[in-house]
């Protein structure tokens, strides 16, 4: 049983990250015979795979056609954003004070996502690294665990985002910013920039899929 449970998530998991990186593309039909035969594995469990990240909400299925990819929809971005920004905020506020060795290291984690700006998939791994050091010293386990759903429904959305490195420099600014104000213990002000960050975020993806904030 267990290795069976592993083999549906290591395949749901080949299934998502084919998602989020554009090789299963937007509104594309699945076609499990291939997938079958690309990943090695049968019918039942990659079938299962599917319902598992259909449960994820990366996939919709239909009784007669099977399993295609959600298509990115300005409705999601409005849903996913601000629930996002809500729980990054209260993860950061939980957290609490920063020492400065989590301070040094969330400015390395910014360099390393500022020098990322022309490979969009790793500055969005980068982005996300660092946003994560922020809110790691959280005690809410569950709160972290919410947040982490979330954003995994944002990552697609990400890499739309991460492909202007205009963004990605005005982004690492903003990092800038969040860093110096817990360096002064000044966590309103930190909380209030990250919060720009998500708006800005959302806005720029709302006008990417042609809608206006």
């Amino acid at each position: 049983m267990m290795a069976v449970e592993m083999l549906r998530a290591r395949v749901a998991e080949r299934i998502r990250r084919g998602i989020v990186e554009g090789a299963l593309a937007p509104g594309s039909r699945i076609n499990e015979s291939q997938l079958s035969a690309e990943y090695g594995v049968s019918r039942t469990p990659l079938r299962e795979a599917l319902l598992t990240v259909e449960g994820l909400g990366l996939l919709e299925a239909d009784p007669q056609r099977g399993f295609f990819v959600t298509p990115l929809s300005a409705r999601e971005v409005r849903e996913l954003y601000p629930i996002g920004r809500a729980l990054d905020e209260l993860a950061v506020r939980s957290a609490g004070f920063v020492p400065v060795a989590a301070l040094d290291r969330l400015d390395a984690l910014n360099a390393q996502f500022r020098a990322a700006r022309d490979r969009p998939e790793e500055a969005r791994l980068a982005d996300r690294d660092f946003h994560r050091a922020l809110v790691d010293r959280c005690p809410n386990r569950r709160l972290l665990a919410m947040l982490d759903a979330v954003q995994a429904g944002m990552e697609r959305y990400e890499r739309v985002y991460m492909s202007d490195a205009g963004d990605v420099e005005r982004s690492a600014r903003r990092h800038d910013e969040v860093v110096a104000a817990l360096r002064r213990d000044d966590l309103d002000t930190a909380v209030r920039i990250l919060r720009e960050v998500w708006d800005y975020s959302a806005q720029r993806l709302l006008l990417a899929l042609g809608e206006h904030p």
